[in-house]
Formats: structure tokens, sequence, C-alpha cells
């Protein structure tokens, strides 16, 4: 079936109609009282996570497969789509990763229908890309998209935006970030929420990975499942908390996905401190679920995860997570594979268990139950079930648009001496080097998406752009005389280089993705840059990383330098639009860009806590990271935070402030002295001069991205809430937020550089609370109401008088069975390359079981030894792992 074009007018009144909501609306409890009572155990734990009958201990003990035979391997629909009750109208939750668009594509081949059968889907530029248009306008428009594009898919989940910021410019999934500052992100990440909820058909989900995620505090990749990120109460509010706040009061997830990591020394998904604070004190009140497998031990322990594996502390060890942990920290969904909950379920029908533990578990699956309908009750899903037979096709025409209208905003000019634009009429050759034939879309993890609409590289645009010059693409090798005379000869040379999901993205073992191992480009690519710099003074360098880029080795050599991020499918036709001036630059750098790798961090902070030679799997992280700690300390830096060049020029008034209750409105009269349009983003900051408690630095607190007309001056009015620029008081147990009371400069202007303009004013003490909920007016306004708050239950009161009944009819799956003593434990052979890698999920316990019957001859047939039967398991895993997948 054919997709209808998303029209302009629908956009606009889509923008209109999601400013206006915001919050938790109130449920309609007669339903959600009436299906709890009618569903049975089994029909409740359903819900929760995706059961092939084998949790983890099963998988471990020879006794099932975790692969689930088929086309689950790999993160097919198998990993995503959880189970319809056919029989109550309750739909199961279909999932999509979603940071770039929908995913239709996953395991050896495409979704089932309504994903097209060559599994594409519109594709947009990475979400840091998208940070540095700077324009949360935008960004809602391409949540607005990619809701569109769910529903068509028949997604009630998509699973984005990332709400992580960059305390180490190296992470590896800084592509798939908003950048350093929490602020910034939390603005951004709301505006892509209220995006792809706008008419609550789909979900976002926020992670801390739309569904909003990864919560809590994922910034490393190569470490990512055990690595503890280890802070103060101080900073875990006012740093690496902020942003969720935001998004939370802005935007109301309905889904929130933890993240693998640990965070003083607790895992988010096992800890109930964090979720208590993410409900309780940040408001949220929708769903919470974990990463994929972030709860099977294999995984957690490093046991499958080559020799980087070998630095969790847990390397080795089983049952450091408790089978009712997840539970009993509040989190509802185990992702995707019913383990731990599993496990906990059947220990309380079976009478394993103590009786008030095992009341209780019974009693929190009630809990996550409804708070899991309360979230389908929002968005339709106690419903007739949709059966789906026609895979779609899509009309891209509109979303192109979209697409290049979000690279052309994103890409940032850093440096231009009087070479840039250079118009069609004015080139009649161009020299092309580096990687410019390869279309590189960035990380091949879960925000992988194989795009469906026009594909252009550097090369092609260039092409296109420039089609009556003679373009040329140099294989990089200059030192021919021919080739040099005619990069010499050349009116523009554009050399295209960076990085690509080998170097960084989500870490899939063996040698997919990982954290940056250097802050700089590849040498080599330096070295092309040189040469091409003496035989040519109009050199073009154009940049594809996940986050900035350290240029010291060729900033003064070359006439050019602009940076991509990983700017999409018509990444080449967006640079090209800039390059020949069609397009007026406008991107802004969502990180600062230091002259040295070290200026980046506070002293004693680990340089590279993910490296293999470096490892620290209990990193410091800082309090203050990036502009504000280079800024407090007078280290300057190549390119400040916010800073972007474009073809025009701009002056700023002297800006004004004035308070307003608990706002301070602070206005500037810009003015374009150029002679073509452009968008400027008008940028706030502000310090307290004289405050005597520990507080951030300087402080992003309002920014706002407008167009001038030529010679034409607009007023930039722009609200700064004062609760942004409160600190953290309190000992973790209790605590709030203070605005110190005194004088606070706000520094106004295009970025945190030299121009920035002053504006004081004194401020008095004040005092905040976090939300406690979100803003109503978050949802439509058919929903505004109370919230609505799920049933709670205090064990204490309730549990004395349970007994479970195993001989029961209505026993959840009464063939389940705890662990057995097996004398064999092998590892669970887990690979998380769940999308892209040969071999996405596949349990040598039962190939091996498959082979070898008896438990002992298995071990004999390897040979003796834990040395000869690990290395006999690494033999017959690579055979039997191409032998299943057919390669």
């Amino acid at each position: 079936m054919a997709m209808r074009p998303m029209t302009r007018h629908c956009a606009v009144m889509a923008v209109a109609l999601s400013m206006a909501w915001a919050g938790y609306p109130e449920s309609d409890e007669d339903q959600i009282r009436k299906l709890l009572v009618e569903m049975t155990t089994e029909e409740k734990f359903h819900q929760t996570c995706i059961d092939n009958e084998c949790p983890e201990h099963r998988a471990r003990w020879l006794k099932c497969d975790p692969a689930g035979g088929g086309g689950t391997a790999g993160g097919g629909d198998g990993w995503f789509n959880l189970k319809d009750i056919s029989r109550l109208n309750i739909r199961g939750m279909r999932m999509r990763d979603g940071p770039k668009g929908m995913t239709c594509q996953g395991g050896n081949g495409p979704f089932s229908p309504p994903c097209p059968e060559d599994g594409g889907s519109p594709s947009f530029p990475s979400q840091i890309t998208r940070a540095a248009t700077w324009n949360v306008e935008l960004e809602e428009s391409i949540g607005r998209a990619i809701g569109l594009v769910a529903s068509k898919l028949d997604v009630h989940a998509a699973l984005l935006p990332t709400i992580n910021i960059l305390p180490w410019l190296n992470w590896g999934r800084a592509q798939e970030s908003y950048g350093e500052d929490p602020f910034f992100s939390g603005k951004m990440g709301a505006a892509v929420v209220n995006g792809v909820q706008h008419d609550q058909k789909v979900m976002a989900t926020a992670t801390c990975r739309k569904n909003a995620k990864h919560f809590l505090a994922n910034n490393i990749e190569n470490t990512r499942w055990w690595v503890s990120a280890e802070m103060d109460e101080q900073t875990l509010h006012d740093v690496y908390l902020r942003a969720w706040a935001l998004v939370v009061a802005d935007s109301s997830p309905e889904l929130i996905m933890t993240s693998y990591n640990r965070a003083q020394g607790k895992w988010a998904f096992t800890d109930p401190k964090f979720i208590n604070i993410l409900r309780n004190d940040l408001g949220f009140d929708g769903s919470i679920m974990t990463d994929w497998f972030a709860s099977w031990e294999a995984i957690t322990g490093g046991m499958i995860l080559g020799e980087i594996g070998k630095s969790s502390p847990f390397y080795g060890s089983k049952g450091f997570i408790p089978s009712n942990s997840l539970y009993n920290a509040g989190i509802d969904m185990e992702m995707p594979m019913c383990s731990k909950n599993r496990d906990a379920i059947c220990q309380a029908q079976t009478c394993a268990g103590d009786v008030e533990e095992d009341c209780t578990t019974l009693k929190h699956l009630d809990r996550v139950t409804d708070r899991i309908l309360r979230s389908k009750q929002r968005y339709g899903l106690l419903a007739a079930m949709r059966n789906h037979t026609q895979r779609i096709t899509w009309d891209n025409s509109d979303f192109d648009r979209l697409i290049l209208e979000a690279a052309q905003e994103g890409i940032v000019l850093l440096k231009n001496e009087d070479l840039l634009p250079k118009t069609q009429a004015s080139v009649s050759r161009l020299a092309v080097l580096g990687s410019a034939e390869q279309l590189e879309l960035g990380d091949h993890g879960s925000s992988a998406v194989k795009p469906s609409g026009r594909m252009v590289n550097v090369l092609e645009g260039l092409k296109e752009k420039y089609s009556d010059a003679e373009v040329i693409m140099i294989n990089n090798d200059l030192s021919s005389p021919d080739v040099a005379a005619f990069v010499k000869s050349c009116d523009l040379v554009v050399i295209d280089v960076g990085l690509n999901f080998t170097f960084e993205g989500e870490f899939i073992p063996p040698q997919t993705g990982g954290d940056r191992m250097y802050l700089t480009l590849h040498p080599q690519e330096e070295e092309l840059i040189k040469q091409a710099s003496k035989l040519s003074s109009k050199v073009v360098v154009a940049i594809t990383s996940g986050a900035s880029i350290i240029v010291e080795n060729f900033v003064n050599e070359v006439q050019a330098i602009l940076w991509m991020g990983y700017p999409g499918p018509l990444g080449g036709l967006a640079l090209a639009n800039i390059l020949s001036g069609e397009v007026n630059p406008s991107g802004r750098m969502p990180s600062v860009t230091p002259k040295k790798a070290e200026d980046y961090l506070p002293k004693g902070i680990s340089a590279a806590p993910w490296a293999l030679e470096t490892v620290d799997v209990t990193p410091t992280y800082p309090y203050s990271h990036g502009f504000k700690h280079m800024w407090q300390n007078g280290i300057a830096p190549r390119y400040p935070f916010g800073f972007g060049l474009s073809y025009t020029s701009y002056s700023y008034s002297e800006p004004s402030t004035a308070a307003a209750g608990s706002t301070v409105e602070v206005t500037v009269q810009v003015t374009n002295q150029g002679e073509r349009a452009g968008l400027e983003t008008v940028q706030v900051y502000a310090t307290c001069k004289d405050c005597r408690k520990r507080r951030l630095p300087i402080m992003l607190v309002a920014f706002k991205k407008v167009k001038i007309e030529a010679g034409k001056t607009k007023d930039v009015q722009l609200t700064v809430q004062l609760k942004d620029l409160a600190s953290i008081q309190g000992d973790g147990s209790s605590h709030f937020f203070l605005l110190e009371g005194g004088v606070y400069e706000f520094l106004v202007g295009p970025c945190l550089g030299e121009a920035v303009l002053r504006s004081s004013m004194t401020l008095d003490e004040q005092t905040f609370r976090y939300p406690g909920k979100a803003r109503r007016e978050n949802f439509a306004p058919w929903w505004r109401a109370a919230v609505a708050q799920a049933p709670v239950f205090e064990a204490q009161k309730e549990c004395p008088s349970f007994k479970c009944v195993p001989e029961a009819e209505h026993l959840l799956l009464k063939g389940w069975q705890l662990p057995d003593k097996s004398p064999l434990d092998l590892l669970l052979a887990v690979s998380i390359a769940r999308k892209h890698a040969a071999i996405s999920v596949t349990c040598l316990a039962v190939a091996l079981a498959n082979r070898f019957r008896n438990e002992e001859k298995s071990v004999v047939a390897f040979g003796p030894g834990l040395k000869g039967f690990r290395r006999g398991i690494s033999r017959f895993w690579a055979f039997e792992a191409s032998s299943r997948m057919g390669t």
C-alpha cells in the first residue's frame, strides 16, 4: 500500500497542537480495573517481556536457545513485538529503534509487514547533526515525521531519543546524542518527543537511551555493561539528571529505557533509588524498560565480550542480579526476553521462595501491568488486533525535503578564509579527494536505518551541483605530476574525510563501533590534507564524525573547514548546496572543539576509562566538563560551544534583562549586515559573580534560532527560567534546588566566544523542587485531568495472608522449571550484535547439546583441561555459527 505524502499544512497544524500539550492524563480507572481482574497471571506477565521460555539460567544449563529459532535471531520481530491478548483486546506493544528513523531491517532481512520487502524506511541525519541545527522547531518536525512513519508501520514505541551528554568527547555513541550540555539536550530531546507523540498514536522512549534512553549516565561505550559512573549527589542532579528533568517536564515521554551501566555502584534497572527519582521527583508516569539483555549476567559479567569483558567486576560470577530485583526496583518491562522476571514469577507460583517475597513479586506484577495498561490506554492499544499482510511502499518526496533541510542546517562552517561560497559559474575545475564516493551514514547498531529514499554522496552532490565543471575524483595519490598539475589548476579542492561505523558507534564485538581511540582525524587523512594544501590555496575540508574533531595539525594550512556530523542520505547534496552558496550555512557546534584532548576534562578525571590499556570501571564523572570547565579555567578552545560561521554577518545591540516572576526576560536586537538572508542562533549564558556555594561556573540558559532578511533588524526575546539557574542542595535523601541570591551576569551572543555582550542583575534567593509530575499540557485537551497514580501496596500489610497454590489451573505455564544442578555450566554465548553482525544471537550451549547428547562426552571431545575446553568452544562456535546462519 502506498503511503500518502505528508503535507506542509498538516505539519504546521501538528506544531500548533503539540506546543499546547504536556503532562500525563487521567486514565479510565474502570477499564483498567476490569482488565486487571480478568487477566490471568500469564497474560499479565506477557505484558512485561517477550517469552520464548528461555531465561538465562536455562540457556546456560543447555535447556533452550535464547535466539528462539527462525527469524528472531538478530533482532527481528521476535525481539521487538510483545504478545497480543486478543480475547481482551489488549495489543502487544510493537517497538523499533529510531534515533535516525524507524528501522525496518534486522538480522538477515526485513521485519514483517507492513515493512517493505527491501527493509527500507525514511532515514534522517544523525541526532548529533540535528543537534547542530540548534533548531527546536525543526527537531519537533522530524519527530512528527518519525511518528508518522511509525504509525504507518503499526509501531507503538519509537526507541528514541538518546538523552545522554558528553563528559568525554570520545564516547562512541556521541552521534546519537545532542552534544555536551544537559540543558540543550533536554530542550532538543523534549522537542523530538513532542513531535513523535503529538497525536498520541506513537509513544516515544527516552533512553537514559521516545522512549527516551538511556537512563542513567550512559556515556561510555566499550565497558557500558558494567562500568559504574561514580559521582556525588550534586553532580548527579546538576549535570546527569538535568536533561531528564527537562524532557519529562516538557514532553512527558511515555516510555523510558534504562541503561546497561551502573551509577554510584548500582544498576539503574535494579536500584529503586534511581527509579524513585524518575517517578517521584521528575514526575515520570509512564512505563520503564530495560535495555536489550541488560539483565543477562553473561553480558553484564563480560563473559561473552572478549578481552574487554575481563574488566567486568562480575567476570565469571553468577547470581549477582537477583531474580526479583527488576520488579523490586520498579522496572515494568524486561527487554527483550523474559529472564529474571520469569524466574521470579516461576518461583512465586511454585512456592519455591520466601512467602512474603513471593507475594511481593505477584503484587509487583499487578503494579507494572497497571502502568503498562495505562500507557496502552493513552495510546489506543486497548483495541482490536491488526493483521498485516501487505507491505508498504514509501513516497519519500516530503521526507526528503525535511531530511535535506536538517542536513543543511546541521552542517557547520568552522573556517572560511574568503574562499566560500563558490558559485557554479566560478568553478570550471574541481578536484575531489578522500572518501567522497562513500556515503557514510554512521552507526551500524541500534540507530542503523536502510534509507528508502534518494541517496547522494559527496562526489555525486558536487557533480550534480557543478554540472558544467570538470569534477574529478582523485585516488588520494598526489605524487603523479599530472595529478598534481590538475589539483593546482582547480578552482576548488574538496577533501571529504572523517570517521565511520568501524571507529565509533554502538560497540558490537569484535570490530563494530566503540569509543573513539583519538579525537583527531586518522593520520593518513591529515597527511592527505597537508599534501593537497601544498598544491592548492583553495582547499575545503569536509569532516564526518560523531563529535568535535581536533584540527590543530592542519587548521592553518587550509582555507575552509566544515563539520557535518553524519548528515544522512542527502548529505552530499546538502554540502554542495552550501559550498555553492545556494544555502547560507547556519549550523552551530553542539560541543566545544578543544585544541588538545586534555583541555576538555578537569585534572584527575580518567582520560580514557574505556580503553583496554587504561580501563577504569569506576571512573569519576566530572561535575564540570567541556565548555564549562574550559571557560572557568581560561582554556581557549579552537571553536567555542555554539560556534558556526555564515556567509553574512550579524551585529547585536546591548541586551536588556528584566525579572518577571519566576523568569528573566532577555531582549536583544540582531541586525543582518550582509547582502543575503540568514539564520542566526541567539544564545544566552549565565554566571553568578558572587555566589559562594558550589555551582556550575557557567550555564546555557536560553537559545533561539531566527531568520533575518538581508539588511533587516529583528527584536529577539528569550525567556530564562530561574529554576534553570539553581543548583541542588541536600544529602540525597532530602534535597532542593537553590538559586543563591547575588549578582548574575547574562552573556548574549552567537556563541560562547569573545563577541558576547553582557547584562547584569541582582536576583533574590529562591528555592525550587523537582516538579513531581509532568505538565498536563503535554497531552491533548481530551486527556487533560489530574495525574492518576498506579495502585500502591505495602508488603507488610498485604502479604501475611498470601498463599501460593502450585496446583491451581490458572498457574503461569505450569511446566516451568527452576535451575537444575547440571555439572556443565557453559558460558551463554549471546552476541549483542542484534542487527548487522553476521551472527546476531545464538546459543552455543544448544549447538553443543545438539552435537553431544552426553554432557561429559562433550567436555572430553574438546580435550582435557579448561584451556583446551575453551579453545574447543571457540573453534566449534565459528563452525556452528557459519552453519546456522548459512555463511
